[in-house]
């Protein structure tokens, strides 16, 4: 929880360790701030200022100093927040571009209206008290301390003291392949992480003299999905694009292949379409590359060389799904190329750290968090019959979970036939959603390691403990769990939240 605090007082603090123990203390985080030394400056000028304007002390409490969005890397200087205000103050030690403050506090504009209240920002350099206001219309004003101040003296009283009440990390985190006309609009922000990445990336494409070849790799939740499709949508404003999707295509992708111009989505079996034009495209993105045929693979590196065409493999080797695909090695592949760019997005942005320490747990029982978890995002069922898991099934359907089952068999029964699903695991690939509920029956057992593993799936190439990880991986804020008629296997699981 991170609660809100008086700025004047802590701007009293003039080292730097004691200010960030002290602003964690007062705050109520779990993380120690690493505020610098100018940063500290700036907020005691400011502090100054306001008070020599007329801004009592009381009316500097109930500020938010330095807060970031869980799982977003998305950070605020000041926020101070009421039912229906929210003010937004960001601190510059020294003078910066008027079109950089102007597009920080845009970016800002994007996270703070999903409050749904009246929105004031304000940007102020301190070595010179400049003041900078965004207005409505989007211009950046300048304007006197003062306005600022009497917009303090106006959130004197009934201001939030809990951030994590106000945001939401799902509210931010878009999926191109479920929401896609979001994504299409451009109605999103890369993490830093991202846009460092996308940089590199470009660079590297826009020096290119012949074919070139380059690797995104990321867990699942890392935003690798956003990254590549946002790096589709900037290359498709300069040439010719392809997206190859090594999965079965959403209806998301075809909105986004149709309403974006010069950008196509395919499937690798239509490489083979007679008449199908590669050569046309100046960039090639595969997507969920470990999932494509070796001959596949080769045809495509073939011609990107053959074409002097820049192509990007997005992969994740702890996705993969059968035998054949983990057999087939394509990550390794890859890297024997070798790709002249290798870019690996560092943690996950999409799952709470709860649900990725449950998750792992479940994956392997001898994973141990460093640190207590709160797993009130986890609910665990278990059901005595078919019939029974059923229902469950339906009742978490009505509260908006999504039912991911695992891929059936086009020729055997499967144990998991009988449940009529929203999706199964292959036709989830890249995809996310808020809610997800999955079953867990007598195929699944831990051996002596405590390795979730499964028994023979009825299609043999396919790995039961491979498809509960790609389903389960595509919740982003509540899980369900209904284990059917396995106790051994209840007990284990409901040790983790203990």
């Amino acid at each position: 929880m991170t609660k809100a605090i008086n700025i004047y007082s802590l701007s009293r603090i003039n080292e730097k360790e004691s200010f960030n123990i002290i602003g964690r203390h007062l705050s109520g985080s779990s993380e120690l701030n690493r505020t610098q030394s100018h940063e500290m400056n700036s907020l005691k000028l400011l502090a100054d200022e306001f008070v020599k304007n007329g801004v009592s002390i009381e009316e500097l409490d109930g500020f938010f100093w330095s807060y970031t969005i869980p799982q977003i890397s998305k950070e605020f200087d000041l926020l101070k927040i009421t039912d229906t205000v929210c003010l937004n103050i960001e601190l510059k030690s020294n003078q910066v571009p008027e079109e950089q403050i102007r597009a920080q506090l845009l970016k800002n504009r994007y996270y703070l209206s999903h409050l749904g209240r009246q929105l004031m920002f304000y940007s102020v350099v301190t070595d010179t008290m400049a003041c900078y206001k965004l207005s409505p219309q989007d211009e950046l004003i300048a304007v006197d301390l003062s306005e600022i101040a009497a917009d303090i003296k106006k959130l004197e009283e009934g201001y939030k003291t809990n951030a994590e009440e106000l945001f939401k990390p799902t509210d931010y985190l878009i999926s191109p392949l479920n929401t896609p006309l979001p994504f299409i609009r451009g109605e999103y922000f890369l993490t830093s992480a991202q846009e460092q990445i996308k940089k590199s990336i470009m660079n590297c494409i826009d020096s290119a003299t012949a074919g070139t070849f380059l690797h995104l790799t990321g867990d699942p939740g890392t935003g690798k999905t956003l990254l590549l499709y946002d790096l589709a949508k900037a290359l498709a404003e300069k040439e010719k694009t392809l997206v190859i999707h090594c999965g079965k295509l959403s209806e998301g992708q075809s909105v986004i292949s149709e309403r974006i111009e010069q950008l196509d989505i395919i499937s690798p079996d239509q490489l083979s379409v007679e008449g199908f034009a590669f050569d046309e495209y100046s960039f090639i993105l595969v997507d969920e590359t470990h999932r494509i045929y070796p001959e596949q693979f080769d045809e495509i590196c073939d011609l990107v060389q053959h074409n002097n065409q820049s192509c990007i493999f997005s992969s994740d080797p702890g996705q993969i799904l059968s035998k054949s695909e983990k057999k087939n090695a394509i990550v390794e592949k890859i890297e024997a190329i070798p790709p002249d760019g290798e870019y690996t997005l560092p943690k996950r942005i999409r799952t709470n750290k709860a649900l990725q320490s449950f998750i792992s747990n479940v994956m392997n029982l001898r994973h141990k968090s460093k640190a207590p978890m709160d797993y009130s995002s986890v609910v665990l069922n278990y059901a005595n019959t078919t019939q029974e898991a059923q229902l469950l099934l339906e009742y978490y359907r009505e509260k908006d979970y999504t039912f991911i089952n695992y891929s059936k068999s086009f020729y055997s029964d499967s144990p998991y036939s009988a449940y009529e699903e929203d999706f199964d695991t292959h036709h989830v690939i890249g995809q996310e959603f808020d809610k997800v509920v999955m079953l867990l029956d007598q195929s699944f057992y831990y051996d002596d390691k405590g390795i979730l593993q499964g028994v023979k799936h009825p299609t043999p190439d396919y790995l039961y403990p491979n498809l509960f990880y790609q389903g389960v991986t595509r919740v982003r804020e509540q899980l369900a769990l209904i284990v059917v008629d396995n106790e051994a296997l209840f007990d284990k699981i409901v040790a983790i939240v203990v």
